[in-house]
């Protein structure tokens, strides 16, 4: 719990990033009536939508909105310091997975929270790492209270599955997973079944109470089209760089014979699979393609390493050698959320929605390295003790970049209203997320495909958080007047197309993070300009369109 706040504090001001706007618009709505979930009369990604309905679960927002209820302003400290809870939650339930499953539970708590994926997942407002903390609490409940049948146990466990499915959509995963746990220990008590009517009964009822509102169900998935090599890919990707530190998977599973081969025969197609396919595209540079290559490298050893593990497991279960069930378990755990991300979410890969993967992944990890070297105890410790420490610092590393991108937004902003803040033509935002966020403070109108723009109007565009995301500036009816490239000197990205780096969605690019000078942004500063004769010609209109 100490680390989780040495981790945490320091963000505390961390800027509003990414899709926090979302939860901070919903928030503010919730506030004021707390029975809302829609947005009323709103321009958002290029469309103007009469009620946008919140897309995620409302619990957060509900929680968030408590404060503002009280009397309190959005802020970032305040917002973050009351987020803080999530990860403690997290950190108390890993460990008690981790007396359960390992010998080493401290370690195992220690290589989650210092994780890359789940410090910067801390340090915003997303309902991701809520979700996780809230799945881990349950699963924790429930495998305690089946082992020590406890009926106590089983109920706060059901509870809480209500409360992660209410907090993240995703978080349903853990239903089925947990009745996997129970069936593997031949556990068919009717108490062991029951906390999962909760859940249910909870996310049915709610789906009833939204289509009464609004004529529709809330979505579970996206639907925008599912492309399973694509999805695939980036997946075993970001398992290899985003968990812990990607080169201690190759030392600790590459172990045997058999596993050298497998890793001689699939490396080279992995690698023109992914990296090489990329490079060809020109979408990265051979640098970036050999980041790609270690860390799809790492993460097919990882998937591997569960097979080899569940399957192994199975193999005793006629015997009913002891602990058979346990890597079972943690492999369906692992291709359940897989499962989960593939079909029922979303056709875009984000590390944010991988986060429930963690848990079982190093749970393995750290039972794989209680076996490693028999006769060598130090060098075993050592070998934990260094990933931990590797661990660390690329999880750092990774929060500190994407501090830093996140704070150009609010830096961004605060320029532009000293230079436009007296403008005397109206000057417009064009982006989305923790840009328009910003500069809405800022008060900047947002251009909508609604707003009434004039001539001479300026408009103010971020490249990162408008391309393919709102509609672009009419072409032939605009010039740039001037264009800022935010930089630093911190040489890693999340998320950043010049340099490959997708953290939040591999739309941005392949790898999760990247070693990487390329500039944050472009921030154009645009000028309309179309001739206006009184009455609107076409060339007027269109430019009005």
């Amino acid at each position: 719990m100490a680390l989780v706040l040495l981790f945490s504090l320091p963000f505390i001001n961390q800027a509003f990033h990414w899709d926090d706007r979302d939860y901070i618009e919903f928030t503010q709505v919730q506030a004021r009536d707390i029975t809302q979930v829609h947005l009323t009369d709103y321009s958002y990604r290029g469309h103007f939508i009469r009620g946008l309905r919140n897309p995620h679960a409302p619990l957060l927002t509900t929680y968030l909105s408590l404060l503002l209820r009280s009397g309190a302003q959005v802020s970032e400290p305040l917002f973050h310091a009351a987020y803080l809870v999530f990860p403690l939650i997290a950190a108390l339930s890993m460990y008690a997975l981790s007396r359960r499953f390992t010998r080493h539970p401290l370690i195992a708590t220690l290589l989650l929270v210092s994780s890359p994926g789940f410090l910067v997942m801390s340090h915003n407002l997303m309902d991701n790492l809520p979700g996780l903390s809230l799945s881990l609490a349950s699963a924790a409940l429930f495998i305690w209270g089946v082992d020590k049948n406890s009926w106590k146990l089983l109920l706060c466990s059901g509870i809480m599955m209500g409360l992660a499915v209410m907090t993240a959509y995703q978080s349903l995963a853990i239903v089925p997973v947990l009745m996997a746990y129970a069936l593997l220990n031949r556990n068919f008590k009717q108490k062991t079944y029951l906390p999962f009517i909760i859940p249910l009964a909870v996310y049915g009822l709610w789906r009833m109470y939204i289509k009464g509102l609004y004529g529709h169900a809330p979505a579970v998935s996206y639907k925008a089209g599912l492309h399973f090599d694509w999805q695939i890919r980036s997946m075993i990707v970001f398992i290899g760089g985003t968990i812990f530190f990607p080169l201690s998977f190759l030392v600790l599973f590459l172990r045997s014979r058999l596993d050298i081969m497998i890793a001689f025969l699939a490396f080279p197609p992995l690698i023109t699979w992914a990296a090489i396919y990329y490079l060809g595209r020109g979408e990265i540079d051979s640098f970036q393609a050999f980041q790609l290559a270690i860390l799809i490298a790492a993460g097919f050893m990882v998937i591997y390493r569960m097979f080899v593990a569940g399957v192994s497991g199975l193999m005793g279960w006629p015997q009913n050698r002891k602990g058979w069930a346990d890597p079972v378990f943690l492999l369906v755990w692992f291709l359940g959320v897989i499962l989960v991300q593939m079909v029922f979410m979303i056709p875009y890969v984000a590390v944010r929605h991988l986060l429930l993967l963690f848990p079982p992944v190093i749970l393995l990890f750290i039972r794989e390295a209680e076996a490693l070297w028999p006769m060598r105890p130090r060098l075993r410790g050592a070998f934990v003790y260094i990933t931990l420490g590797l661990t660390m610092l690329m999880g750092l590393s990774a929060a500190y970049a994407d501090y830093r991108m996140a704070g150009t937004y609010r830096e961004v902003a605060g320029q532009m209203k000293e230079k436009y803040g007296d403008s005397p033509n109206k000057v417009w935002s064009l982006g989305e997320f923790d840009f328009r966020y910003y500069m809405g403070q800022e008060g900047f109108e947002y251009l909508g495909v609604n707003s009434v723009a004039k001539s001479g109007d300026i408009v103010i565009s971020s490249y990162v958080c408008s391309t393919g995301i709102v509609a672009p500036l009419p072409e032939g009816y605009y010039r740039v007047l001037s264009r800022e490239e935010p930089s630093s000197g911190y040489p890693v990205r999340s998320m950043n197309p010049w340099a490959a780096a997708g953290f939040y969605g591999n739309l941005m690019g392949p790898l999760p993070f990247s070693i990487s000078d390329a500039k944050l942004d472009e921030i154009d500063v645009n000028q309309l300009c179309w001739e206006t004769t009184g009455e609107a010609s076409g060339e007027e209109q269109q430019a009005d369109d």
